[in-house]
Formats: structure tokens, C-alpha cells, sequence
């Protein structure tokens, strides 16, 4: 097993990365995100690995964070997803926007990813929805401010939000990210269109 590898980037395609280790070249697999931000040819670099092996013969996938070779692991044990749909849907969703699309059940969010379907989209909602950390998905900061609201989001503002045009996942990453102490559900709606609107 190949936990991760530390080297040097000693070339990279659309694909993934060759990383020198040692004087041994390694070819990963990453998703087109952690590509883009594994650094130039000649850098140092860590990548958290999973070895695949099958008839079609033996590939690492690569990921820059542990977060992400989580949810890869826990992507790859659905029935119909594999490694390289895992890997299409990680390089589309960061860790948090496929956490929200599982929490919020946006089908749409995750067949963004290529070759990913609205059927193997929904699995992916079924299997991971009880087993997302809601906590982590919006983050420690917010969590911080106030445990209470990561529990679940104030059901009406996202209604309202999807009803103005927001997507699922959008609405309800914004809403739990807003501390709704003291807020009514109308505060609430006007802060997450104040927070869309301005990118937050």
C-alpha cells in the first residue's frame, strides 16, 4: 500500500502528475483541481495516494489534501463509482460544495462532473448523506460562532433562496454559514442574498 509520496513534480498533463521520487518517476492520477494547484515542474510536493488495481492493470490516484482522499474512499465504495468518476466529481466539487450538494440532495451540483449521471448522482446522495460531517462542511470558523446552526439550516430561507434562483447546495451552504441568533427568517434570507451577491 502507498499512503502518499513526497518528491519532486517532475512533469504534468492533463491527466495528473509524475512525481521523482528518489530517482523513480511515479504517474498519479489527480483530479484537474489539485493539478492546477500541485505547483510547477521542479517543485516539492506530498500527494495522498490509493493504489488501484485491476485487470486492466495497477493506477495511483493522488490528492493534495486527506479530505479529499476521504471522500474519494468513501466515493469509490458506491456501487457504479469508480475511481475515475470518484476523480471527476473531486475535480468538478471541492470538498465542501459535494459536501452541501450531498447534504442539500442537489442532484445537478454532481452531474456536473464529466460523465456522471443524474442516476449515479443520486447514489452518491444516498449512500454519503447520512455520513457527511456537517460540522466540517461548513467549516470550523463558522462552527465556532455558533454549533447551534450546524445542525441544520433555517429550512424556510433556503426554500426561499432555490425559489429565487439559487441552487440547493448554494443556499444551504450560505444559510448555515450565517449565525441565525437573533435573526428572524427573513434576516436570514436578506443576509445569504447580501453574502451571494457579494461572492461570500
Amino acid at each position: 500500500m502507498i499512503s502518499f509520496l513526497r518528491g519532486v513534480v517532475a512533469s504534468k498533463n492533463e491527466s495528473g502528475v509524475v512525481i521523482d521520487v528518489g530517482g523513480v518517476g511515479f504517474g498519479v492520477s489527480m483530479p484537474v483541481s489539485d493539478i492546477a494547484k500541485s505547483g510547477a515542474v521542479g517543485e516539492n510536493i506530498t500527494v495522498h495516494t490509493y493504489l488501484h488495481m485491476s485487470d486492466a492493470g495497477i493506477q495511483l490516484f493522488g490528492f493534495l489534501t486527506t479530505e479529499e482522499i476521504d471522500y474519494f474512499n468513501k466515493l469509490i465504495a458506491i456501487s457504479g463509482i469508480g475511481p475515475k468518476a470518484a476523480l471527476a466529481i473531486l475535480g468538478t466539487l471541492s470538498v465542501q460544495d459535494l459536501a452541501f450538494a450531498i447534504i442539500s440532495e442537489d442532484v445537478k451540483a454532481i452531474t456536473r462532473a464529466p460523465g456522471v449521471g443524474p442516476k449515479a448522482a443520486q447514489r452518491v446522495i444516498l449512500e454519503l448523506k447520512g455520513k457527511i460531517d456537517t460540522a466540517k462542511a461548513v467549516g470550523a470558523s463558522a462552527a465556532e460562532a455558533s454549533p447551534a446552526f450546524t445542525v441544520r439550516a433555517d429550512t424556510g430561507a433556503v426554500n426561499a433562496l432555490i425559489a429565487l434562483g439559487a441552487s440547493p447546495s448554494e443556499a444551504q451552504k450560505t444559510v448555515m454559514q450565517i449565525d441565525p441568533t437573533g435573526l428572524s427568517t427573513e434576516d436570514i434570507i436578506k443576509e445569504a442574498l447580501r453574502r451571494m451577491s457579494n461572492g461570500i
